[in-house]
């Protein structure tokens, strides 16, 4: 029984801990409150259900942000991208400033990396929405970070081709 309370208390911090992080994470994927919360949910059920994974994984963000990553690409693939309107009309529907400030910043980003090419945008989310470090990035995408880097630095000086805003801070 001790072994089970101490599992819990350790599952308990990784969730203090990386939550709100994965949350976001999963939100700015599928556009969704109440979806990227059961996601979010349902990855820590499996990750407290799969206990292994509580002592052995390397970095559990890592491997926390991973899962819920593949498990927005399941739920995108099998019901599509949610289609977006104004944000004044879900005013009214979000009782949480916290709720209200995401969607606005969703849809301020998304419209921002909407003219990059999709493997420049998610770099970009990654890199400012989710505070990944490139290695990070790397890791998650299955790609070498050379590449990542690569995409980086393509990315950021479109965006100062389109005068979207000033990137000068971001090399």
């Amino acid at each position: 029984m001790i072994i089970e309370f101490n599992k819990m208390r350790q599952l308990e911090r990784i969730i203090d801990e990386h939550q709100q992080q994965l949350f976001s994470f999963a939100f700015f994927r599928v556009g969704s409150n109440e979806v990227a919360q059961d996601i979010v949910q349902e990855v820590f059920i499996k990750f407290y259900e799969n206990s292994r994974h509580l002592s052995a994984a390397n970095n559990v963000k890592a491997y926390l942000i991973k899962t819920v990553s593949n498990a927005c690409t399941d739920y995108v693939r099998k019901n599509g991208k949610i289609k977006f309107v104004a944000i004044e009309h879900f005013e009214e529907e979000l009782t949480d400033e916290e709720e209200k400030q995401y969607l606005s910043e969703f849809l301020r980003i998304d419209d921002i990396l909407s003219d990059l090419p999709v493997e420049q945008a998610e770099i970009l989310r990654l890199k400012f929405v989710d505070s990944l470090n490139f290695v990070e990035i790397s890791e998650l995408l299955d790609i070498n970070v050379n590449t990542v880097k690569s995409r980086y630095k393509y990315a950021i000086e479109k965006l100062r081709n389109f005068n979207i805003l000033n990137v000068s801070n971001y090399e």
